[in-house]
């Protein structure tokens, strides 16, 4: 698993910032029932901002104190912004930033304190999943964001379960967060 960040040290640092695998259990308890309350939205087949914009209220109780939003794009009173991954350059000279707006945050807004960012995507939906990817890693990795875990949800519509969640802390795929998150997400 990656090192504690600062952040851990910080004598401001809220007293209810929740470790790793504590804000893993709690999305997992607020992921299932979502999964069990909003079967009609799996019937239909709503497309994916519905589906974040449901399991975000589901995730809200969860994390009293924080905000919880989702397609938020601000870092204080700045845009999100992450540099654009070489896949996507459109020449060597495209050195630009992209703004990002992931799906769920848990977070204090205007302030560093950034818990959780959550990415959604339905099974059988392989457009983007290298871009939320690339967001899990930039947006997880020390620096501006920090975000303590990144999840990567695949929700089955069909079957209304999670068909794979890959966890992400320290800019990188933590195998260990990730066995334990497939052990409370995947039944």
């Amino acid at each position: 698993m990656a090192a504690e960040p600062e952040i851990w040290t910080d004598p401001d640092r809220p007293k209810d910032f929740p470790k790793p695998q504590e804000t893993i259990a709690r999305l997992a308890k607020a992921t299932h029932a979502f999964l069990a309350g909003e079967t009609d939205l799996f019937e239909v087949s709503v497309n994916e901002r519905s589906l974040t914009h449901h399991l975000a209220v589901h995730i809200a109780p969860y994390f009293d104190q924080w905000h919880t939003d989702c397609e938020y794009n601000r870092l204080g009173d700045k845009g999100k912004n992450l540099p654009r991954p070489d896949e996507f350059k459109t020449s060597p000279d495209d050195t630009s930033a992209m703004t990002i707006f992931p799906d769920i945050i848990v977070h204090r807004r205007r302030t560093l304190y950034n818990c959780a960012v959550v990415e959604v995507k339905k099974a059988g939906n392989r457009r983007g999943l290298d871009l939320d990817a690339e967001k899990l890693r930039g947006l997880t990795m020390a620096g501006d964001y920090d975000y303590t875990v990144g999840l990567h949800l695949i929700i089955d519509c069909a079957k209304a379960v999670v068909a794979d969640v890959v966890a992400y802390r320290g800019g990188e795929v933590d195998g260990d967060l990730t066995a334990y998150a497939q052990g409370l997400f995947i039944q």
